[in-house]
C-alpha cells in the first residue's frame, strides 16, 4: 500500500500471469524532478509498459549484487520481500537510485499474503474522527481513499470494488450505518466507488441468502451496503517486485543475509553477507543504506548488528479461516461490525471460498503461525449469529 503513491507517479504495475510478464500504464503528470540526473524517465516508461519486456533472470541480479564493491556500492539495500521491502524497492528505482532486494524466502511468503485481501478507505478512521473530533483521523481516511483508489486504477486485474453488507437487527442501527457510510461516500468524492444504500430485509436475504432474519430475539431490518476494495495481495506483492526489476532494481529471492559488514572506522553498515538458499552459495553485496524491511523479523535483522538491541516489535496475529463457498455468495461481502468484544469481523468470498477474520491477539515469532483453537472459535461464534446456516469446524 504505500507503494501506490510512486505507481501512480510512474502509471505502471507489472503482473504475472500463466508465466507471462505484462504491464498495465496509464498516463498521470510526472515531475521531472523525480528522477533528479537518473535516465530519461519516458525511457523508463516505456520499459515498464512494455508488453514484451522480460524480467531480468535470477543470475543478472545475482550477479548485479555480487559485482557491487565498497568503491562503487548499491544506493540502497532492502533486506525482505514483503509489500513493503518491495515497494521501497519500487519507490527508489523510479527515483534512480541503485537497488538490491533480497529476500530469504519467496516474495510475499510471509504477513504480505495472509491479509483479509482488503484495500480499506478507512471507514473506522472516519468514525474515530467524527466522535473524537479528530482531524489527524480525517486525514488518514482521505490519505487511505486515495491511496485505494490508486491501487485499483493501476492494478485492475488484481483489484477491484466489493459490496460489503452490514447487518442491522433495529431501526438506530440502520440510522445509524446508513448516515456514517453516506457521510464516507461524501468523504471519497472523486475517489468514490460507488454508493452505498439501504436494502430491505428481503432484498438483503435475496442478495445473501446465507443472511439470518431472526435469531437471539431480534429481527434483521435491513442492511446498509458500502463499497471497499478487495485485492490478490500475494499477486500484487509480486507485481511490486516484478515492477522494481523492470525499472533497474536486482531483485533476488531465496537470498538470507547471514551478516553485516561494518566501515572499521565509522562503524557504520556498508554491506551485507548473503547466502543463496538454493545453491548454498554465499557472497557479499555493498550498499550506502540498508532497509529493515523484514516484517515480523526486524528484531532478528537487528540482532545481527547489536545483539543487545531492545526489541521493538510487538507481535499479534490476526488469524482467518476458510469456509465452503456456499457462506457467502460471490460478489457480495458480509461485516460483523461489533463482536463481544467490541472487534470487526469480515466474511468474504475470496477464490471460490469464503475468507473469515481476523482476530487480534498476541503472540511468538515463527515462520509458519498457526492458529490456536480459541481464535478459530471466535471467528465462528461471531459470525454464527448472523446466519442461517450452522457453522462448524470439521476435524
Amino acid at each position: 500500500m504505500a507503494a501506490s503513491l510512486r505507481l501512480r507517479r510512474l502509471g505502471a504495475v507489472a503482473a504475472v500471469a500463466g508465466g507471462a510478464y505484462f504491464t498495465l500504464l496509464s498516463n498521470p503528470s510526472i515531475a521531472s524532478s523525480d528522477r533528479g540526473s537518473s535516465p530519461n524517465l519516458t525511457a523508463l516508461k516505456q520499459r515498464i509498459s512494455d508488453p514484451f519486456a522480460s524480467v531480468p533472470s535470477r543470475s543478472v541480479s545475482e550477479s548485479t549484487l555480487i559485482g557491487s564493491s565498497l568503491a562503487n556500492p548499491l544506493d540502497i539495500l532492502v533486506i525482505g520481500g514483503g509489500a513493503t521491502g518491495c515497494g521501497v524497492a519500487l519507490d527508489a528505482a523510479t527515483r534512480g537510485l541503485r537497488i538490491g532486494l533480497v529476500e530469504r524466502d519467496d516474495f510475499s511468503s510471509g504477513t504480505s499474503s495472509r491479509s483479509t485481501k482488503l484495500i480499506h478507505g478507512g471507514v473506522r478512521y472516519l468514525e474515530k474522527a467524527v466522535f473524537n473530533l479528530d482531524y489527524g483521523q480525517l486525514k488518514l481516511v482521505f490519505h487511505a481513499l486515495e491511496e485505494r483508489k490508486q491501487v485499483i486504477d493501476n492494478a485492475p486485474h488484481l483489484c477491484h470494488a466489493l459490496p460489503c453488507m452490514t447487518p442491522c437487527f433495529n431501526w438506530f442501527e440502520v440510522i445509524y450505518y446508513w448516515m456514517g457510510l453516506k457521510m464516507y461516500d461524501l468523504v471519497a468524492g472523486r475517489r468514490l466507488l460507488h454508493l452505498s444504500r439501504y436494502y430491505s430485509a428481503q432484498e438483503s436475504v435475496e442478495l445473501f441468502p446465507t443472511l439470518a432474519r431472526k435469531g437471539k430475539d431480534r429481527s434483521l431490518k435491513g442492511t446498509v451496503v458500502y463499497y471497499d476494495g478487495q485485492m490478490n495481495d500475494s499477486r500484487l506483492n509480486v507485481s511490486l517486485a516484478c515492477t522494481a526489476a523492470l525499472a533497474g532494481a536486482a531483485v533476488l529471492n531465496h537470498a538470507e543475509v547471514i551478516s553485516f559488514h561494518r566501515d572499521e572506522d565509522t562503524g557504520r553498515i556498508v554491506g551485507a553477507r548473503i547466502r543463496n538458499n538454493l545453491s548454498g552459495k554465499e557472497f557479499d553485496t555493498y550498499a550506502k543504506v540498508v532497509v529493515n524491511a523484514a516484517g515480523p523479523f526486524c528484531d532478528s535483522v537487528r540482532n545481527m548488528v547489536d545483539n543487545e538491541a531492545k526489541p521493538m516489535i510487538s507481535p499479534s496475529s490476526g488469524v482467518h479461516i476458510v469456509l465452503p463457498d456456499y457462506y457467502s455468495p460471490e460478489g457480495m461481502g458480509l461485516i460483523v461490525p461489533k463482536t463481544k468484544d467490541g472487534r470487526v469481523v469480515f466474511m468474504l468470498p475470496w477464490l471460490g471460498r469464503t475468507v473469515a477474520g481476523t482476530t487480534d491477539s498476541n503472540t511468538s515469532i515463527t515462520m509458519l503461525p498457526e492458529p490456536h483453537e480459541d481464535e478459530i472459535g471466535f471467528i465462528l461464534d461471531a459470525i454464527s449469529d448472523y446466519l442461517n446456516i450452522k457453522v462448524r469446524e470439521v476435524q
